[in-house]
């Protein structure tokens, strides 16, 4: 588990790790100025609810408040950027390519059943 502090405010965030040492099995990074991330996000969730997974599976960054993200990952430069396993998607992804990275994130048992970030 990751212990991150935010030094403006002193607040405390414990990672739950996944079962492959990975904070998040996908993390979308946004900001509020991001025209595009709310879009996104959606767009995950939906991808997502096609292979029956929780939305609790998708950890959103925001790069402008959040420091660290509990993942000792750079943060990237383009937004919105997202993270599924180990591919990493900048701008606004066509459905069907999302749709094809979390199948290959499936295929390689990347979304454990037990798997509830909500926690965050």
């Amino acid at each position: 588990m990751t212990v991150a502090y935010n030094t403006t405010t002193q607040q405390r965030r414990e990672t739950k790790k996944t079962e492959c040492g990975r904070c998040s099995c996908i993390i979308i990074y946004s900001s509020e100025q991001c025209v595009l991330c709310n879009a996104a996000l959606e767009l995950m969730y939906n991808v997502i609810s096609d292979f029956g997974l929780s939305p609790s599976v998708i950890r959103q960054v925001d790069v402008m408040s959040d420091i660290d993200d509990g993942c000792e990952i750079p943060a990237p430069l383009g937004l919105p950027t997202i993270r599924i396993c180990e591919e990493l998607i900048s701008g606004l992804p066509d459905t069907d390519d999302a749709r094809g990275v979390v199948m290959h994130a499936v295929l390689k048992n990347c979304f454990s059943i037990n798997t509830d970030f909500s926690e965050v």
